[in-house]
């Protein structure tokens, strides 16, 4: 999806890599143009029903919270006194991926392709809020988020990251679940094993 509104888009580009020896995922963002690292998103550890990426800046200090809704469907972006600045909703259902941002009194939409390896974001008046290009092949998981003027930079790079563990993951909620339950069996029947083994 591309409008042409006619104006001069100003835009900015920021890097996102994702650390891979990591037990939880953790996101790195640069500025594109001079490679300054300026903020690290950090999953908890206990997002087993509710993803919760906390946005830090290089010296430590919160500067965002992104907290998902039961199965990741919504998520929320809070600011560091705990107030919601936007609010990111998936489909249950749709033929393509696409989601909606409520932020700042409207509402942003984007819809991938078919392959949905990227998405274009405007608002409501076609005035482009940001894009993320997904690599397709990259050694290290990585995107590029095209941010305009619309969005605050944060705001747009974190619904990006969001976007990015909702559709390319494949690590919602309940797969999550699924895997803590399956490790939990085999714990279990590891622990009657060595009951029933032992002397």
């Amino acid at each position: 999806m591309e409008m042409d509104t006619g104006e001069e888009k100003e835009t900015r580009d920021f890097r996102v890599k994702q650390k891979i020896v990591s037990l939880r995922p953790v996101y790195e963002i640069y500025d594109e143009k001079t490679d300054e690292k300026l903020a690290v998103g950090r999953q908890t550890w206990l997002s087993v029903f509710r993803s919760t990426i906390n946005f830090e800046d290089p010296n430590g200090n919160p500067l965002l919270t992104a907290k998902g809704g039961f199965f990741d469907k919504t998520f929320w972006l809070k600011d560091p006194d705990g107030e919601k600045v936007a609010k990111l909703t998936r489909p249950w259902i749709a033929f393509r991926k696409n989601f909606k941002i409520h932020y700042r009194d409207d509402v942003i939409k984007a819809q991938g392709g078919f392959l949905a390896w990227g998405f274009d974001a405007y608002d409501s008046a076609g005035r482009f809020a940001f894009q993320l290009n997904k690599k397709i092949i990259s050694v290290r998981d990585q995107f590029v988020v095209r941010v305009g003027d619309y969005m605050d930079w944060l705001h747009a790079v974190a619904s990006a990251v969001v976007v990015d563990r909702i559709f390319f993951k494949g690590k919602g909620g309940m797969g999550r679940c699924i895997i803590c339950l399956v490790l939990l069996a085999i714990l279990f029947a590891a622990t009657i094993g060595i009951t029933l083994l032992g002397p």
